[in-house]
């Protein structure tokens, strides 16, 4: 739902290509949006195309090798800027980055409100706002049920929320509640009722009466110990199957093809897939790394999880959250996932109650209801008018 450069969008929405989480946030909302007002503009750009392309591609590739090979250090890194206020040192050059490209951008297609899913631009902008460069409305969209600073800028309108624990953490940083909308986290519309094609089994050479695992690791498939997992599953007689989804990590895929062919079990091994709800809806319990759109899918869906190896930072909150609520599990290690398996295999109750637990959190319709708020500040702000006279709980 890109336009051209420089045509003139209603809704500009900011993201950035750290995985892919936040870009289906954006897309959620800008379809959602689109329904709401079919003649509106609404254009997706992503942030790191606004700064030095030598500076993105080194924070992409030190991004994704430190989430393989050095989690410590990711955990660090979280926890010493996780209070940070943000008139700090840091935070205001973090607000440099790519600020006059971002300006010159906003110029170019006059937006009558401005949506971030990526916490840096939203510092940016509200910078911006700040030294009266612009006053167009800033919302952010908070992607995961974490607590940290990087999200929080004093110009910010609106915050969309996935959950209460969220505003009740930003209430006590001092944000005003008539700026927090507790919506859920937007998802695409296959999450908001049944959408799987009966012949989804024949397709992936499933079988209806079988346990069915689903194992996700994300975009980039790095669900850790996956391989192992799956190793140690195909040695079982158990009545189960499992489809592993594997994104863009083609060597994990082709690892799991060859265990594939001595499986006791039934193993499909996909790649990146743009049918998740489908496979939600036919599967029994989802193995996951806690990202947060992943996990949101998995509560639209009514499916109990097994978290394994969150990241630090905002995977680790996510994973609290959800054993808070009792609608996942959480392990440590590779023989615990395969117990809790079995368990869960033998006593379809422990099933049952996490999908049962996930009533009061399941909120499947969230990107109507953001949209509902993006497009009335758009037209407040149109009017004059800037603070939108509704609420979402």
């Amino acid at each position: 739902m890109a336009s051209g450069p420089g045509t003139r969008c209603d809704v500009l929405i900011f993201s950035a290509s750290y995985g892919a989480g936040h870009y289906q946030v954006s897309n959620a909302l800008a379809t959602a949006i689109k329904q709401q007002r079919p003649d509106w503009n609404v254009e997706i750009c992503d942030f790191l195309n606004y700064i030095n392309p030598f500076f993105k591609q080194t924070l992409l590739f030190g991004y994704h090798q430190v989430i393989k090979h050095f989690s410590t250090g990711y955990k660090w890194f979280y926890e010493a800027t996780r209070h940070l206020p943000p008139d700090s040192r840091w935070q205001r050059m973090l607000n440099r980055i790519g600020r006059q490209k971002l300006l010159e951008a906003i110029y170019s297609r006059s937006p009558s409100v401005i949506v971030c899913t990526f916490p840096n631009p939203a510092g940016v902008i509200s910078y911006l706002k700040s030294r009266g460069y612009i006053n167009t409305p800033l919302v952010t969209v908070i992607t995961d049920v974490a607590f940290h600073s990087q999200w929080i800028h004093p110009y910010v309108d609106a915050y969309i929320l996935a959950a209460d624990v969220v505003a009740k953490y930003l209430k006590r940083k001092g944000i005003p509640p008539s700026r927090l909308y507790v919506t859920g986290l937007p998802l695409r519309q296959e999450f908001m009722a049944p959408c799987h094609d009966p012949s989804i089994w024949e397709r992936y050479g499933l079988r209806r009466d079988l346990f069915t695992l689903l194992m996700m690791g994300g975009g980039c498939g790095l669900l850790s110990d996956m391989e192992d997992i799956c190793e140690s599953l195909a040695k079982l007689d158990l009545p189960m199957q499992a489809i592993a989804v594997t994104g863009t990590n083609y060597a994990l895929a082709k690892r799991l093809e060859d265990i594939s062919q001595h499986s006791k079990i039934p193993l499909r091994v996909l790649g990146y897939v743009d049918n998740i709800a489908e496979l939600m809806e036919i599967s029994d319990l989802l193995l996951t790394k806690a990202g947060g759109v992943t996990v949101f899918e998995a509560l639209a869906k009514k499916l109990p999880m097994l978290i394994y190896k969150p990241l630090p930072g905002h995977e680790r909150s996510n994973a609290r959250f959800l054993v808070r609520y009792k609608v996942a599990v959480q392990v440590d290690d590779e023989e615990e996932v395969v117990k809790t398996i079995i368990d869960c295999i033998n006593d379809p109750s422990i099933l049952k109650s996490m999908a049962q637990a996930m009533e009061p959190i399941s909120k499947p319709f969230a990107a109507r209801d953001a949209a509902n708020i993006i497009v009335q500040m758009a037209e407040n702000y149109r009017n004059g008018s800037q603070q939108p006279n509704l609420f979402i709980s």
